[in-house]
């Protein structure tokens, strides 16, 4: 079989570049933008590997979406189902890497490391009071692979745990007690911590507003999942009055995040750039699941995480 042409988008993590280059079944294409994405497209390539999407992508060469993130809602499933393209993406790549940045966030805000790194900025050596996990009530809303991984590290810091899911009937995990969302309401006001782990919604709209807000009290909010499943404005309100302790923040609901946001400045905030996945076990974990997908991509195998139909021929 020829070797496969293969375009990496110019956004990527730094050692999935060498991963690629060590495969034999491809040759790479790395353009320096997306023009010359499109260019790479137009010249035969039949592969993207990428986690951005632009309509312009979608040429007459192009089998195989290979996503470099979780996260579909970028991409329009429907035009690609009926060009032929395959989708596939890095479900449970990043789960363990992204389940650990998750208590980052948590113990920068429970033990006010945060406020403690603004204090080391100024000099300033003041003692701050944080709280212990063990034995307070989490919330994980979102139990896919990263929510369980954040439910299995829960359990050994002796948390309580309560699960919020689309489809409760359909988990099989660690956690006992797993809702559906027309329990959420419910379950933000027994935590003290709510935790987002979950994809975005398919109306794109908020799951925790205003009213999820003041039930979760004078609790802190951590998100790994989608910036727009919380109501920023509602959350920054949060936060002014005081009514809500912290928030851990690795996704914002437009990214970057604006200069001019009241988030930026706030001492019970801790803000990360979207990189909870990104580590340097990444790229070659990404590569296995690369390698396992290709023979399916030539018609001798299984896909793995694959998202639409079966790729043109």
């Amino acid at each position: 079989m020829s070797p496969i042409q293969v375009v990496l988008h110019p956004r990527h993590p730094p050692a999935l570049e060498a991963v690629l280059r060590g495969n034999p079944q491809i040759v790479l294409h790395c353009p320096d933008d997306d023009a010359g994405v499109i260019r790479a497209l137009d010249d035969g390539a039949q592969v993207l590997i990428t986690y951005i999407w632009q309509d312009a992508f979608l040429r007459p060469s192009l089998r195989w979406i290979a996503g470099m993130g979780v996260g579909i809602e970028q991409y329009p499933l429907a035009r690609l189902e009926a060009h032929g393209v395959m989708l596939t993406n890095a479900a449970g790549v990043h789960s363990a890497c992204v389940a650990e940045h998750a208590f980052a966030l948590l113990l920068s805000l429970t033990r006010r490391i945060g406020e403690s790194v603004r204090n080391m900025n100024r000099h300033q050596w003041t003692g701050l009071e944080g709280e212990e996990l063990a034995g307070k009530k989490l919330a994980i809303i979102g139990l896919g692979r990263i929510g369980e991984e954040v439910a299995r590290r829960a359990h050994n810091w002796d948390m309580r745990i309560v699960g919020v899911k689309r489809s409760p009937e359909r988990y099989a995990g660690s956690v006992a007690d797993v809702r559906g969302i027309d329990q959420l309401a419910a379950v933000c006001e027994w935590a003290d911590i709510a935790l987002i782990a979950a994809p975005a919604s398919a109306d794109g709209k908020a799951l925790i507003g205003e009213r999820e807000l003041a039930l979760l009290g004078s609790g802190w909010i951590v998100n790994v999942g989608r910036g727009n499943l919380i109501d920023e404005k509602a959350l920054i309100a949060a936060l002014q009055s005081g009514h809500l302790r912290g928030a851990g923040l690795d996704v914002t609901a437009v990214e970057p995040l604006g200069a001019a946001s009241p988030l930026w400045d706030m001492p019970q905030v801790v803000i990360s750039a979207h990189n909870a996945g990104d580590s340097p076990g990444y790229g070659a974990r990404w590569g296995r699941l690369f390698e396992r997908n290709l023979p399916a991509f030539a018609g001798q195998g299984e896909w793995v995480n694959p998202i639409t139909g079966k790729a043109a021929p």
